[in-house]
């Protein structure tokens, strides 16, 4: 299949958020599966601050893109540029000064529809030259959030693309409800709330922005994906819709949910530089100790090795789950010497506060260090016995891929990502971490309980690490369940 990947960022050109990691793997690891894969994107001027000077050959000089739905005195001009190498995939690049090149962001500015509708009405103007010179041409287009629905719209609706695309299957993936578009759609009134019904606006429009780019591309792709099974439904409710449950309800046989995969090489135990001693699926028990100890002394708490050690890693926000968090906390502390916690992440001043009165209360106990920090986690991986996972929500969960590739058991709140990534231990042997369901402290409490009483036999726990690291996670085995979505796509619409 020839597909083309078209995204807002991509790493390691511009990294922002999670959205350029998953631009990055996926298409590499579609390529790897032999797909013929291209990227499209916007050559931002924050590239030129990155590491390397990329060189960017030039692929299209003079692209005209018209403001409005047909091409007229009014267009933009840009050009297209491309970044190919004989080991990754060939990305192109919509390059335009005024609203790429000059901006010190990737996102945040006010006029940020008008930037991502271009990239879109751009790419689609590409590829009419690409068809008209007999060049690649895509057998399917896959959009990824709102910044890049604009184009699943263009592409079915404007007569200028209408019929040309048609034989191209479009398929959009959310990464997160929450961000529709360059407006607060949530909290609109009414009679400002946009249907999808209405003509697609033109480029400088000033009503175009209350035009909502998410619900249009879920309303107009031929199929729509988010980042795990089990949110794939929860979105479908008016809790996790965002506003958009009863659409996605009239779509749900078009919606499905795949797992996002991990960077098994950045996040490799057998050989991460961070870590005080490399392990793997067949040594840990003589060597992930050395990471506990190591981890211990970092957060200035007691060096035992026989302490259960739990670590949390995110933000502090109430959708971590964090309240719960710091309700429990004091009850597992006080009854529980032989129970350490280290909690790593920035957020919310008052849970910094909260956490920060808990430690004077519990030096011996609680370890923080309430900033960001991006080598930090690797170390919390290694060395501690599990990790903290009580969302409120998480789409994804790749804090819990992160936590089972470094043998660190994960008790999670079943929701999201985390609902298909952890299967509940058993004494069988099966299984690879602990789970809860109710948002409440008590039962957060009494998952931890079981956790300990499992961490104390240590072969049965042994068995559990075990499963923990032999477990795929990887890229490659996400690629294989979008290239099997690709293929019913195809065959289905």
């Amino acid at each position: 299949m020839r597909i083309l990947f078209v995204t807002a960022e991509v790493g390691p050109f511009v990294t922002v958020g999670g959205l350029s990691q998953v631009s990055y793997f996926l298409p590499n690891s579609l390529q790897k599966l032999g797909e013929d894969v291209r990227i499209f994107t916007p050559k931002f001027g924050a590239m030129e601050q990155t590491r390397k000077k990329w060189k960017l050959e030039m692929e299209y000089e003079g692209l005209r893109v018209p403001l409005g739905n047909d091409p007229g005195n009014t267009d933009l001009i840009c050009n297209i540029k491309r970044h190919s190498s004989t080991t990754n995939v060939t990305t192109y690049f919509l390059e335009n000064r005024e609203y790429y090149e000059l901006r010190a962001n990737v996102f945040g500015y006010k006029d940020d529809h008008v930037r991502f509708m271009l990239l879109c009405k751009g790419c689609l103007e590409w590829l009419l030259l690409q068809k008209e010179k007999g060049e690649w041409w895509p057998d399917i287009i896959h959009c990824n959030d709102w910044h890049t629905a604009y184009l699943i719209e263009l592409a079915r609706r404007v007569p200028r693309y209408k019929k040309i695309f048609s034989e191209i299957k479009i398929v959009l993936t959310v990464h997160n409800f929450v961000y529709q578009g360059n407006y607060d759609f949530k909290y609109c009134s009414t009679d400002e709330r946009d249907d999808g019904k209405d003509e697609l606006m033109g480029l400088m429009e000033p009503g175009m922005q209350k035009q909502n780019a998410l619900l249009r591309g879920v309303l107009y792709a031929d199929a729509i994906s988010t980042v795990s099974p089990t949110h794939a439904k929860e979105v479908l409710t008016e809790e996790y819709g965002e506003g958009l449950a009863t659409t996605l309800q009239k779509r749900q046989t078009r919606l499905v949910g795949i797992l996002n995969g991990l960077d098994t090489a950045t996040f490799d135990p057998s050989r991460d530089p961070l870590l005080k001693s490399h392990f793997t699926a067949t040594n840990f028990g003589t060597r992930r100790g050395d990471n506990k100890r190591e981890l211990q002394k970092l957060f200035n708490l007691p060096v035992d090795p026989e302490v259960f050690l739990v670590g949390y890693v995110g933000r502090l926000a109430q959708q971590k789950g964090v309240d719960l968090i710091i309700e429990t906390l004091p009850h597992l502390l006080d009854e529980h010497s032989d129970l350490q916690i280290v909690i790593l992440g920035g957020g919310d001043e008052r849970y910094r506060k909260d956490l920060a009165r808990l430690q004077e209360r519990y030096p011996l106990q609680i370890g923080l260090h309430l900033l960001p920090n991006f080598k930090m986690p690797h170390k919390l991986f290694a060395g501690t016995d599990a990790v903290l996972l009580p969302s409120m929500f998480e789409p994804g969960g790749i804090v819990a891929l992160e936590a089972l590739r470094y043998g660190s058991v994960p008790i999670v709140r079943r929701t999201g990502g985390l609902n298909d990534i952890v299967k509940d231990f058993s004494p069988s042997g099966e299984g690879n971490g602990f789970s809860f369901i109710k948002r409440d402290a008590w039962a957060l409490y009494g998952v931890v309980i079981t956790a300990m009483t499992v961490y104390r036999n240590k072969p049965l726990w042994k068995t559990l690490v075990k499963n923990c690291l032999e477990l795929d996670f990887s890229w490659d085995y996400a690629a294989k369940q979008y290239q099997k979505w690709y293929s019913r796509v195809r065959i289905e619409t």
